[in-house]
């Protein structure tokens, strides 16, 4: 399989991570709002047909006097949209949580367009002040109004003028202790996420890269026929992040939809499974 070469230089990373002024984040935390059933196969190249729970998650960054939330989650009507009339797991309390959690939020980020993770914000009834504080990709903001991940969440020009737009080439300093790191493949506007606490520890959530640690363990992409991305781009960025499991060892990987690594993590304390509210 043709393979592109991600690049993205930690050292580089920690440098732009250090650029803007104030306390990093005193802790990680994650919802995990609903769920998805699919074959192994589907979420690994050369997979079974055995059933992999894929968690809809969304992640907090917890500041001693700010919250900032990497991604909104989804409603549940966005969330049966996913599996064609197949009643699959939905936390309505977990939502309400999380709803709560992106009202109070100082900053909300948002990694790529895909309806999984923008749908809290777009979905909300108070949508004008949740865009004006969340930032986009001038990527994203396109496909939003222009080819949006779901017919219902296609919002309109005007609209996506409320977001806090930006473009870079390919890291970007978002807020202390978060830098964005520019990473299509998956989708054309994805972004992986840097983050340093202020204990020192570090984490690099690889967003939508891989489905689950084993695409990056074994160097295996997604096999799913829906998921248009690509392929030799996110190869390459598997191949990085498989290099990068290896020679730190001490930083916490992280991805959106494992349903063991985000049992993992919440187990042993690198994040937290419940938001601060």
């Amino acid at each position: 399989m043709s393979e592109t070469p991600f690049e993205a230089d930690l050292s580089d990373i920690r440098v732009m991570e250090a650029v803007l002024p104030g306390k990093r984040p005193s802790q990680i935390n994650v919802v995990n709002v609903a769920a998805s059933i699919r074959p192994n196969k589907f979420v690994i190249e050369g997979g079974d047909d055995t059933p992999t729970v894929m968690p809809r998650t969304a992640y907090q960054l917890v500041y001693d006097d700010a919250t900032v939330m990497l991604d909104s989650g989804l409603d549940k009507a966005t969330h049966d949209s996913f599996s064609d009339g197949v009643e699959e797991p939905y936390d309505m309390d977990a939502f309400v949580q999380l709803k709560s959690a992106l009202d109070q939020a100082r900053l909300i980020i948002f990694t790529h367009y895909h309806a999984d993770h923008v749908a809290g914000v777009l979905t909300a009834e108070n949508f004008d002040l949740l865009a004006s504080k969340t930032i986009v990709t001038r990527n994203t903001a396109d496909f939003l109004v222009h080819r949006p991940h779901r017919p219902h969440l296609q919002i309109s020009e005007n609209q996506a003028a409320r977001f806090i737009e930006l473009d870079y080439q390919k890291y970007y300093p978002v807020a202390p202790g978060i830098v964005m790191i520019k990473s299509p493949g998956h989708s054309p506007d994805s972004q992986m996420v840097y983050i340093r606490l202020d204990t020192g520890k570090e984490y690099l959530h690889a967003v939508d890269s891989a489905w689950n640690m084993q695409n990056i363990v074994q160097v295996r992409g997604k096999a799913a026929p829906w998921v248009k991305e690509d392929k030799a781009a996110i190869m390459g960025q598997l191949r990085w992040l498989n290099n990068f499991l290896k020679t730190e060892p001490d930083i916490t990987v992280l991805v959106t939809h494992d349903d063991t690594r985000l049992k993992e993590v919440t187990a042993d304390g690198s994040v937290g499974s419940k938001l601060a509210l």
